[in-house]
Parts: C-alpha cells; structure tokens; sequence
C-alpha cells in the first residue's frame, strides 16, 4: 500500500469576530495550529491565502484615491506586511525557527530567485506584485474594480523560511515528529508598509493595511502501513532542516565593521541588504526599499572594498574585494564580484535558473535628499544586497559556534547618516524528536 495525500484549509486559531486582522486595529498576530499527527506535512505546499485592503481613514470606510498619493513597495506586494515568521513544535513550544524582518529577507529572496517574466505575471495575481510602481499602486491600493467595490485583493503567498523550503516532508507525529507546528506571523507597522510617493505624510496619517478572511492551506502525507508501523517503533527520530537566522545592525562610518556572534555550526551562507535607518516606519519613504549605502543628501556611498573574516581572518575568500569603484567612484555599475557574491549566497550561482537582480536595478542609484528616486525607479526599484556563500557544494557548512562571523567595509560615507544592516544567516539544523519532545540543535 502507498502513502496518500490530504488538504488541509487552517483558519487562525486567534482570529477576531469579524475575520479581520490589522496592525491599526490592534491584532498584529496571526496564530495558525498544526496539531500532532501521524503523518507528514509537504513544506512546499504550506501557503497563506486571503484579502488585502489598504484604507485610508480610521474607520475603514474610505478607499484611497490616486491623488492620495499612498504607494506601497512593488517588490514586495502583500509579502511586505510580513514582519516575523516563528515556527515552533506545538506540542512543547520549542522554537524551530523564527525570522525577524521577514519582508527584508523576502526581498532579497525574490529578487534573485524570481525573474522578471514572474515579477510581471503570476506573482502579481497571487502576491499583488508588479515591477511597475504605478501599476502596482492602481492595482492594488485604489482597486476600485476589486470584489464588492470594496478594494478587496485576493493573494496566495508562500510562508518562506528555510523549514518550508526544504524536500523532506516535516513529520508531525508526537512521537517521531516534531509534535505538531504552531505557526506565529506578526503584522508590520503600516508606517513601514504604507509610505507617501511625494513626501507628504498628510494622507497617510489615518492609511493602514487590513486582511480579511485569512487562511493556510498545505497537502499533508500520511504513510503507508509498513513506514508507519517502522515509525512508530522508533524510540528517536531525527530530522534536518535548514533555516534562515536574522540580525540587525547600523553603521555610520566610511570604515565599518560589522561582528555577529552566530553560534551556528553548519552555516551554509550569509547575505545582507540596506536601507538608511531614518527611513524605516517614516510615512514618507519606503521603509522596505533595498538602497545601496546612501549618504543624507541622496548621494551613494559606493563600496570601494569588502572583507568577510571568520574569527579576525579573511574567509572563506583570502583576499579584500577591491571594486572599481576604489578607482572609478564615479562609476555607476556594482563590481561584478560583488554581485555574484551576493547571488550565490541566497541560492547556489550555479543553481539560479531566473533572478531579476541586473544592470539595471543591481546599480548605485544616485538621488536627491527627498529620495523620490528610490520610489519611482524601473524594474521594481533597487535589488541591492551583499552577501557570501560558505558552502554550495556538500551542503555540510562551516562552523560559527564559537568564532565570530565579520565583514569590514571601506566606503564613500562622508555624511551623518545611520545606515541599517539586515543580515540573514543560512543553516542547517536538526531536530532530535523523543515521546518526551523534541531538541533543536544548531
């Protein structure tokens, strides 16, 4: 006898009378429960389904207008209101991973995994994506033709984290499981998600975002008898996973040191993106924009060099990464080493089949002190991140347990202006289940 596959259709476990959820009203986690089970999950099905609506007054009554002027990030659509992701076991609570800054991850991810050609088709139907910042913003805010009249746009996103990503089925079972996954995910601020397209705030004080009629849906496994009965006999299971770590920090000097004490033993990659920091939750820049390092009156700090050390000593490149700009700081294009760097440390180089990260987004972008180039570029705006992979080959990794992860930069930073560091870490990991529960080991 085969194994055999269920749907499942979740509603969250904390959902409000009216099946509304939204920052603004005072609900900004959306709780789902997986309990335990004998059978398995497929993490590649897991996806959160309902309606978005943006609002722009207090009492969700008025739909914004073109002249309102409200824009969200077309690279992100709806993933923007994503701000953390945590996966635990539900039977003990242990927590198996968990993503700060989740729609900053999301950025990077989709911008090298996911080509143009997705960005302008399919992604626009199920994550209210568009490369166009114009079209996303008629699309998707002023959506008068939408269901009802009432703004109402349906979206089906992946909950992307190095759990859900993975081939093998996650096992539920209390006994050779991981007992069941309680799956958190916390709202954004609107001040981050929302922002005005011509620096006026004015519009945007009562504006905020809302879902409606929120579910998860996912394809579960159960075995077949022979597999089951083999299981169910075992007194530990274990099961590797990878994951996805994140880290926040600021620089503000043309000679930056960042340090990351990651205490991660099988780390795989890790990449980065950046934003200047008076720009987060500011109702007149977006929030959620990938920048190049900026100096306060728009100008581009260009990275003449790059070291990524591993306990105070360059690896896993022996070198400094001197760009053309150490030379040329006039020059517009990001040195070519920096950009497959970067690349291959979301995905395997050699393993992307479409990204959307090219000349034309992947650039030092040169702006005026209101930044209003930062919101109406072409291609979906900035794609910039850093980043370097550690091991794409055995998929074993290299151990932080005890050394520090750094990276040092030389730039052109010649004014006061905090820059924000978003770092996400890739691992692996493993899950020890037992009748008693289950240990992460990182």
């Amino acid at each position: 006898m085969t194994s055999y596959s269920t749907h499942q259709e979740i509603v969250p476990s904390n959902i409000t009378s009216d099946g509304k959820l939204s920052y603004y009203n005072g609900q900004p986690t959306v709780q789902f429960l997986l309990g335990e089970q004998d059978r398995f999950i497929k993490p590649g099905t897991i996806r959160l389904i309902g309606e978005f609506t943006v609002w722009k007054d207090a009492g969700s009554t008025t739909l914004p207008v073109e002249a309102d002027g409200i824009r969200m990030n077309e690279r992100l659509g709806v993933n923007s209101v994503v701000d953390q992701l945590t996966v635990f076991s539900q039977k003990s609570g242990q927590v198996m991973e968990s993503i700060n800054h989740h729609n900053r991850m999301m950025s990077s991810y989709l911008s090298v995994t996911q080509s143009m050609d997705d960005f302008a088709g399919h992604t626009y139907e199920t994550s209210l994506r568009f490369p166009n910042f114009k079209a996303q913003e008629l699309g998707v805010i002023t959506n008068t033709q939408a269901d009802d009249a009432q703004g109402k746009n349906e979206f089906c996103i992946p909950l992307v984290c190095g759990l859900f990503l993975g081939q093998d089925p996650i096992p539920l079972s209390g006994t050779w499981g991981v007992g069941g996954l309680r799956i958190e995910i916390q709202l954004a601020p609107d001040s981050n998600v929302l922002f005005s397209k011509d620096n006026t705030a004015t519009n945007l004080l009562n504006a905020h975002y809302e879902l409606s009629n929120v579910r998860l849906v996912c394809e579960t496994m159960v075995p077949p008898p022979d597999q089951l009965s083999t299981l169910m006999s075992q007194t530990t299971n274990t099961f590797v996973y990878n994951s996805i770590t994140s880290y926040y920090q600021t620089i503000n000097s043309a000679n930056a040191t960042l340090n990351f004490n990651l205490a991660l033993s099988k780390v795989l990659g890790a990449y980065m993106n950046v934003v200047p920091a008076s720009h987060i939750n500011s109702l007149t820049r977006d929030g959620l924009a990938t920048l190049p390092f900026t100096n306060s009156d728009g100008s581009v700090a260009v990275v003449e060099q790059a070291v990524f050390t591993r306990g105070g000593e360059r690896y896993p490149l022996q070198y400094n990464l001197d760009t053309i700009q150490k030379e040329t700081s006039s020059n517009t294009t990001i040195d070519s080493q920096l950009a497959r760097n970067y690349i291959n440390s979301v995905m395997g180089f050699a393993k992307v089949n479409r990204s959307s990260v090219m000349p034309n987004n992947y650039k030092y972008f040169e702006m005026t002190d209101n930044f209003v180039q930062a919101k109406e570029t072409k291609d979906g705006g900035s794609a910039f991140g850093l980043g370097i992979a550690y091991d794409t080959i055995s998929d074993q990794g290299v151990s932080f347990e005890n050394v520090p992860f750094g990276v040092q930069f030389q730039l052109k930073l010649s004014s006061d202006s905090p820059q924000s560091v978003f770092l996400f870490v890739h691992s692996k990991q493993t899950v020890l289940s037992t009748p008693a529960g289950i240990q992460v080991m990182k």
